[in-house]
């Protein structure tokens, strides 16, 4: 099966990399599952849930607080290492033109 991720997917799987590199690089070497309250407020439940039914990541209690945390998996790694971030188009302006006036060509001193 291969689920399709969205946006929100890739976010959040950045930001558990980003956040789950920063705690093992500070706890020696240990798996620490990164809290919810680390990742960003756009990530929610249902974003989490996905990813988990889709084993990219991993549930389990943060070592620090007790809490449940998250972790994300080598399937969730070679998923973001095989869509690289694409960036966006950039948008076009639009061309602004003056309206037509509305009384006319205006008549100087001499137009009689």
């Amino acid at each position: 099966m291969n689920p399709e991720l969205t946006k929100r997917h890739f976010d959040a799987l950045r930001k558990l990399r980003e956040e789950c590199d920063y705690e093992d690089s500070r706890s020696n070497g240990e798996l620490i599952f990164v809290s919810r309250n680390k990742l960003s407020p756009g990530i929610g439940i249902k974003t989490l849930s996905d990813l988990e039914g889709w084993r990219m990541i991993e549930a389990g209690i943060n070592k620090w607080f007790e809490t449940r945390g998250y972790r994300i998996t080598e399937l969730g790694r070679r998923e973001i290492e095989a869509n690289p971030l694409k960036k966006p188009k950039p948008k076009t302006r639009h061309k602004l033109r003056s309206l037509p006036p509305r009384l006319g060509k205006p008549k100087g001193r001499f137009d009689r």
